[in-house]
């Protein structure tokens, strides 16, 4: 595969067909499920009108990862990234066309939702390290950050273009129509949309030729991809992973500060609601809109982040992002409460109350990107390919098992406490984490090299790994 001057941008990247092939598979993907992620909220909301039942969808969600997220980045390494990617999307499409069925039969019955929600992350813990995985094979080392900070501009977007555009769009369009005694609503023809786009990402991933997912160091690989081999050594090379991680500090710290990224933008999601209907008094409906100068700051940032980095270094860069998040997390309450102060009456109606808001919101997402890009970038530097998806699947499960107790709690929380005391202990979280992060970079920067990036061809033999 030739490569391609690193200054041309996304532009230059996206000229590569087979990079190409694989992002929109990834923009596609990614945009389906979070529509998904919409109707099974959409659904649940309208059937039972419990919170609660909608935050278990979410753990059913996360479970997945935490049991069998370290095991499928085991066998993410031995097997065929390109089968990986391909079955993937197959088996999510089968999955969701089992859903539609369901729906038909009995809407109101909601096991099967939990089941296919639990069913698709169970598939995703598979397809996102080999996703993952695929990206530095597919270019080289100096377009590395742009690929992935592309790849973050298209999972933030996929976010607003599912959960605000795309599955809102469909179901309030699509009119209810009947076969025989059947009732097709929107709803139903959105899950069915879904499965043949899941079919389209599948083929989209045939296209890409298989030997642009193989090493050269790996010349021989079939032995040790059939799955009853990769069965018998997966708990040590799972250990072997968690070794090759925890004994690498700064890889270590990555992890830790991708995973804290992603508590966040949890978080984020869990007191959306709450933000809108009582801290700011508007409308359910108005969520979508004080939410969108966020997603248009997660991908400004994204944009920038590869020119910014390079500048201020990755940890640094990472403290700013802290900083900024203290500050606009402490800034939304303390807005409204002057807002009130000042105008008692209609103050939620105030055109400068909306703007300020709204770039708050905006600097809430680009802050987040100042914590997410340089610590993924830096954990796929410090990783090399042959343990690459264990890594990531261990980091996938590290965040999840974090994120469980979180979504158990955030709600009862904000309830005792008030949504802006929420607020006031994510600003406090925000910068402890920063500063933490700068001491424990600074105290391991100069450590062995194994703490440095590490040549992608490098395959040591596994049994060194442990040593």
């Amino acid at each position: 595969m030739a490569l391609v001057n690193s200054s041309g941008g996304f532009l230059t990247l996206l000229k590569k067909r087979n990079f190409l092939y694989l992002w929109l598979a990834q923009l596609i993907s990614m945009t389906i499920l979070n529509a998904s992620n919409y109707a099974l909220i959409f659904l649940i909301g309208e059937v039972t009108h419990s919170t609660t039942l909608i935050g278990l969808a979410i753990i059913t969600f996360s479970i997945p990862a935490v049991l069998i997220g370290a095991p499928a980045g085991v066998f993410v390494d031995h097997m065929n990234k390109r089968r990986v990617l391909w079955g993937s999307n197959c088996l999510r499409a089968i999955a969701t066309f089992l859903f539609v069925g369901s729906l038909i039969l009995n809407r109101h019955q909601l096991i099967p939702a939990y089941v296919l929600t639990f069913l698709i992350s169970m598939i995703g813990q598979f397809f996102t390290p080999a996703e993952g995985s695929a990206i530095p094979k597919l270019v080289n080392e100096a377009e590395l950050m742009p690929a992935l900070s592309l790849f973050n501009i298209t999972f933030m977007l996929s976010q607003a273009l599912g959960f605000i555009i795309f599955a809102p769009i469909i179901i309030g369009l699509l009119p209810t129509f009947h076969i025989y005694h059947l009732v097709i609503d929107s709803v139903i023809q959105l899950y069915a949309i879904i499965g043949i786009l899941y079919l389209v990402c599948a083929l989209l991933i045939t296209l890409i030729p298989g030997e642009s997912f193989n090493r050269q160091s790996q010349v021989k690989e079939d032995k040790a991809t059939q799955p009853l081999t990769v069965m018998g050594n997966v708990w040590s090379e799972m250990y072997q992973g968690w070794s090759f991680v925890r004994e690498r500090r700064l890889l270590f710290l990555a992890v830790i500060q991708l995973s804290f990224a992603g508590v966040l933008l949890l978080v984020i999601g869990q007191i959306a609601t709450p933000i809108v209907t009582k801290l700011l008094q508007f409308q359910p409906n108005a969520m979508a809109v004080v939410f969108a100068p966020a997603g248009i700051g997660l991908i400004v940032g994204s944009i920038l982040m590869p020119h910014i980095t390079r500048h201020l270094g990755k940890p640094y860069s990472i403290l700013v992002g802290c900083i900024s998040l203290m500050v606009v997390t402490t800034l939304l309450p303390l807005i409204t409460l002057l807002a009130r102060t000042l105008q008692p009456q209609g103050w939620n109606t105030n055109p400068l109350l909306l703007l300020t808001v709204g770039f708050i919101m905006f600097c809430a997402g680009v802050a987040l990107d100042f914590i997410n890009i340089p610590a993924q970038t830096a954990m796929q530097e410090l990783t090399p390919d042959w343990i690459k998806g264990r890594v990531l699947a261990l980091q996938l499960a590290f965040y999840n098992a974090c994120s469980i107790p979180i979504i158990l709690f955030i709600g009862a929380i904000a309830d005792l406490f008030g949504i802006d005391r929420v607020l006031y202990l994510m600003a406090i979280c925000s910068i402890v984490f920063g500063l933490w992060g700068i001491y424990y970079e600074r105290r391991y920067h100069t450590k062995t090299p194994s703490d440095h990036p590490i040549p992608r061809a490098d395959r040591p033999a596994p049994d060194t790994i442990a040593q």
